[in-house]
């Protein structure tokens, strides 16, 4: 069977018979609500203000994950 590259997963899918499976659908419809997610800012939320790492390690911000600080700026955790 042939193959074409899926932008919204990455990889490669099977060409078929040019029908829809529900599973296409499906995964057209999660990767849309991801996108407005991200973009209305309603799919998650970011950690803050913390003043340094420590304050934001004691907040409970992970190692590599993002929050702001005082300033607003965005920070990532390194330590």
């Amino acid at each position: 069977m042939p193959y074409k590259f899926n932008p919204l997963t990455g990889k490669f899918d099977e060409v078929g018979s040019g029908e829809i499976s529900q599973q296409i659908v499906n995964n057209f419809i999660d990767a849309s609500t991801t996108v407005q997610n991200i973009q209305d800012g309603s799919g998650w939320s970011l950690p803050g203000p913390y003043t340094n790492e420590a304050n934001a390690a004691l907040g409970g911000v992970g190692i590599g994950q993002a929050y702001y600080d005082n300033g607003g700026t965005v920070r990532v955790r390194l330590a």
